[in-house]
């Protein structure tokens, strides 16, 4: 992670501090979600085990995931950070964050969310398994962990207006922040909605679907790009996900069929400025797409066009 990041996360923590510790949310719980199907240092003052062991019961609440409910130390973990009208424990909230820098579009994140509920621990962990199959259903899936973190910005960015969708994954009464893939912070609201049907129909549409589909694409070029900037100590480019988003389906992107094609041409495009301004570059693009021989060859082709690449305008 390069110091334009770093600075982020230093800013992440402020916020959520004072985000957290506002009179606004003064009447909720305040929490920290863990996967624990993530790697912590047992050194750390948030390993599991550590938590499990020092701090009261009723502070603690083991989400039971449906796959891995037949093993509950593997299953996320909420953490009370502070109940109605306590201050905030301020070390347990920076070392999540901190840990956020070592683990950032790690497979498993250790740290997942920042919440405020009116909800005791137990009461929320409960929640969020109705929230599993609920949204599970509405995907065609058996249930969806839409807590982890890449996933969580994905959903987010199915949408034009997130803050009118996100929010019916959250019981009342409940907000929840993460940090996304810019490093920032983002935090919504609870909705509330009539009946499943309504939660489906405001919750889904064809882009989430097509998300949930590719997600592990989009979360592939991601690194890539994220692993590309650090080497090169680079700032990443603002709004990362959405500009990957964008590409994959935009009219070239949908129409290459080719896995390594398509995700050429998205990290080309982030990289370098939209391809199709230059002639020469898209005819390359339409050769591949139409010539069968040539799939698989985009990269190559592209990387041979130095002078072409470097007239683009970002």
């Amino acid at each position: 992670m390069n110091n334009s990041m770093r600075d982020k996360l230093l800013t992440a923590t402020t916020r959520l501090i004072s985000e957290l510790s506002s009179e606004h949310y003064q009447h909720r719980y305040r929490y920290l979600l863990f996967d624990r199907l993530g790697v912590v240092s047992e050194l750390s003052s948030i390993f599991d085990e550590t938590l499990l062991e020092t701090m009261p019961s009723d502070r603690l609440a083991i989400v039971k995931r449906p796959d891995l409910a037949h093993e509950l130390s593997v299953c996320p973990l909420i953490v009370c950070i502070a109940k109605p009208h306590e201050p905030l424990d301020e070390k347990l909230l920076s070392t999540a964050v901190m840990q956020i820098k070592k683990e950032y579009l790690t497979k498993n994140q250790y740290v997942c969310g920042f919440l405020t509920s009116v909800l005791t621990p137990e009461q929320l962990a409960d929640e969020f398994i109705k929230t599993y199959y609920r949204a599970g259903n509405a995907l065609n899936k058996k249930f969806l962990t839409f807590y982890e973190p890449f996933r969580l910005d994905v959903i987010r960015h199915s949408y034009t207006q997130p803050d009118q969708h996100l929010g019916l994954l959250l019981p009342a009464e409940t907000s929840y922040s993460f940090i996304d893939t810019d490093c920032d912070v983002y935090t919504f609201e609870s909705i509330d909605y009539q009946s499943d049907f309504d939660f489906e129909l405001r919750f889904t549409n064809q882009l989430l679907h097509y998300n949930q589909l590719n997600q592990f694409e989009l979360y592939r070029i991601a690194v890539i790009l994220t692993d590309l900037y650090e080497e090169y100590d680079k700032p990443q480019p603002q709004k990362l996900l959405s500009q990957i988003i964008n590409y994959f389906y935009d009219h070239n992107g949908t129409k290459l069929k080719n896995p390594n094609d398509r995700r050429v041409y998205v990290l080309f495009c982030i990289i370098y400025g939209q391809l199709t301004q230059n002639e020469k570059l898209t005819a390359i693009i339409n050769d591949v797409i139409d010539n069968e021989e040539m799939q698989g060859e985009l990269g190559t082709l592209l990387s041979q066009e130095k002078q072409a690449l470097s007239s683009l305008k970002k």
